[in-house]
């Protein structure tokens, strides 16, 4: 399991100018039975941060990677969707801690373990 590194070794204070009371537009109530998934291929130069992606927690996870993951990183040249997510490692990253993920196409997003606004990571197999 890897861990995720700060670039920053001290952590500058937080300035405020007041209080910060506005309702979220991103609360997963507002989102019913969906969920906001980031997805982040780490270590991809042409992805260098995460696609979010709007998915039903229920959806099975080869419709997600069918119907939402293949048509958005078939923009990396290097991306073969016919390689399957085979060719990937996939962790959740969770407080700054990679969890392995064992890919199941038959299972849906929340029982892989996928949450509101959850960060679903992957890397390319060496």
């Amino acid at each position: 399991m890897g861990t995720l590194a700060d670039t920053l070794t001290e952590v500058p204070p937080i300035k405020s100018i007041g209080e910060y009371d506005f309702p979220s537009r991103s609360a997963q109530e507002l989102y019913g039975d969906d969920l906001l998934v980031h997805v982040w291929w780490k270590g991809n130069p042409w992805f260098v941060a995460a696609a979010t992606f709007r998915a039903p927690a229920a959806m099975p996870w080869a419709d997600f990677w069918n119907g939402l993951f293949v048509p958005y990183h078939e923009e990396d040249p290097d991306f073969d969707a016919a390689k399957g997510w085979e060719q990937f490692d996939w962790f959740l990253a969770v407080n700054r801690e990679e969890h392995p993920v064992t890919i199941d196409p038959a299972r849906t997003l929340s029982e892989l373990g996928v949450t509101h606004k959850g960060v679903l990571g992957f890397r390319t197999r060496a």
